[in-house]
């Protein structure tokens, strides 16, 4: 995705009255079957939508169902309750009017029928599953906790879905292509979840600080020139400590240049240091790479950071991270806060009289050729149970296809601009830094599928405190080689249904 493409969908989502105008109104002009579709209009008018689905599609209020981890506001990508779109929430709004399109135009009836929680999903499924019911038409999984769905043989093979066109772009062609075992998709993901998105990882800027310590610096010239690495970060951070109390202890209470989650946010850092994990080879078969050189190198480089630099960094519990460090930032005293998109979204950071950049988070030095950003391991993803009626999987298609397709320009957008304080539309900078971050996503199938492999997504932030990490890598290494083993082996099962 370009800088041009996001905005026109800033655009696009300006214009969402006037689209919904559009939509309603070609719901009640529908085309002869076998006519038109929605990419041919007449002459004079745009195309509404960005999917290539048949105009003339109605299902007749056939109820689509859903089951998700997620609960509370993470259930919105799929369903806004009457009335909850008037609550002040453009977000909300934004997704209660394409649901009300979407249900309009494919003649559907989307329903969330189950929020599990977290961990609570596959138990579900399994259940259901194992009684041959019925009860669900698209499963949103947690992508750490979930993905094993697959491997057990209880998803479809979205490739085969009716009306599903994954090589538009509003799919994550390249996280369904890294998770997926040779080209079977069992999961999907992209622009049908605002998760996609407030996971990714980058790194959070306070402005002021930055400019009292820093002002004649830019800090997106530091990004553009290819010098934010690091070493760069270690060297701004020791600069930005001050004592703020004057009790000479380095604590919470002061202000420091970095702070650190002694958890998953390290797993951002090492792929943005370059970490990689696997490999495949021509034949697609995959290849643990993370025992390198290079991972040692980067481990070195953040135990140096965390522990020998003074006072550069905080590093704080798991559990203590996020209200610590939000705290600190919101209040003046961090300048380098690593999270996600979605923390921009909290009440403080939008109370925020500062003002703040996003930014991508560290190369490991200036020879990495790129920036690269992962997202947290809780990506939603959603996939088809293989319990479902084949009388419904045309619908079943066609309602993830026009959510996925109609989300990138009613949805998505709205998103995007409210995770930069409504700044993305008028900011040209920070439209490009946000671009810069979302076209370097990646992730890799072992780090995806890393509790089936044997642990892996723990690997940084349960040995950032063990200065012999070398040995850690080959302590695991046979581990993870019979954990990937074992789970190709129950993939293969699946590979032809």
């Amino acid at each position: 995705m370009n800088s041009s493409n996001l905005i026109k969908r800033i655009v696009a989502a300006m214009l969402a009255g006037i689209i919904m105008l559009g939509i309603f109104a070609c719901a009640d002009n529908k085309k002869a079957p076998g006519n038109e579709t929605a990419g041919e209009t007449e002459p004079g008018t745009e195309k509404l939508y960005a999917d290539d689905l048949p105009e003339t599609m109605d299902f007749g209020g056939q109820k689509i169902r859903f089951i998700t981890f997620q609960q509370n506001k993470d259930t919105r990508s799929i369903d806004i309750k009457e009335g909850e779109q008037d609550t002040g929430d453009i977000i909300n709004e934004s997704i209660w009017k394409r649901n009300q399109a979407i249900e309009e135009r494919l003649g559907i009836d989307i329903s969330l029928e189950k929020e599990t929680g977290m961990n609570n999903l596959a138990p579900a499924i399994d259940k259901m599953i194992k009684a041959n019911d019925d009860e669900y038409d698209i499963v949103v999984g947690h992508a750490r906790f979930d993905i094993q769905l697959a491997s057990n043989g209880y998803l479809k093979n979205l490739s085969k879905l009716p009306n599903v066109d994954f090589t538009k772009p509003y799919w994550s062609q390249m996280y369904m292509s890294e998770i997926a075992y040779k080209n079977v998709n069992y999961w999907s993901t992209g622009d049908i979840t605002l998760g996609y998105i407030s996971t990714i990882y980058c790194m959070f800027v306070n402005s002021k600080v930055w400019n009292d310590i820093y002002s004649d610096q830019t800090v997106y010239d530091l990004v553009n020139s290819g010098a934010w690495t690091l070493d760069k970060l270690r060297e701004l951070s020791v600069g930005a400590y001050s004592d703020l109390n004057g009790d000479s202890v380095a604590d919470e209470k002061d202000c420091f240049g970095f702070a650190m989650q002694q958890g998953h946010v390290l797993n951002g850092m090492a792929f943005a240091s370059g970490v990689q994990y696997n490999n495949r080879d021509n034949e697609g078969n995959i290849i643990i790479t993370v025992n390198s050189e290079h991972t040692i190198d980067v481990f070195n480089k953040l135990y140096e950071l965390f522990f020998n630099s003074g006072n550069a960094t905080l590093l704080l519990a798991n559990d203590k991270y996020d209200n610590t460090a939000l705290a600190m930032f919101v209040d003046d005293r961090l300048l380098f806060f690593p999270s996600t998109f979605g923390t921009s979204e909290n009440e403080k950071m939008r109370a925020m009289e500062t003002d703040f950049y996003i930014i991508p988070l560290p190369k490991y030095d200036d020879a990495q050729p790129k920036y690269v950003v992962n997202q947290y391991d809780g990506v939603p993803l959603y996939g088809v149970p293989i319990t479902v009626s084949p009388a419904n999987l045309e619908t079943i298609g066609a309602t993830m296809e026009a959510l996925a397709s109609m989300s990138s320009t009613m949805v998505t957008p709205v998103y995007y601009d409210l995770a930069l304080k409504n700044k993305y539309s008028r900011d040209e900078q920070s439209a490009a830094m946000l671009d810069l971050i979302h076209d370097s996503i990646t992730t890799n199938f072992v780090f995806t599928w890393g509790d089936q492999v044997g642990g892996m997504l723990n690997l940084f932030y349960d040995n950032i405190k063990n200065a012999k990490f070398a040995s850690v890598l080959a302590k695991y290494t046979k581990t993870w080689d019979k954990g990937l083993e074992k789970l190709i082996t129950k993939l293969e099962k699946y590979v032809d249904m």
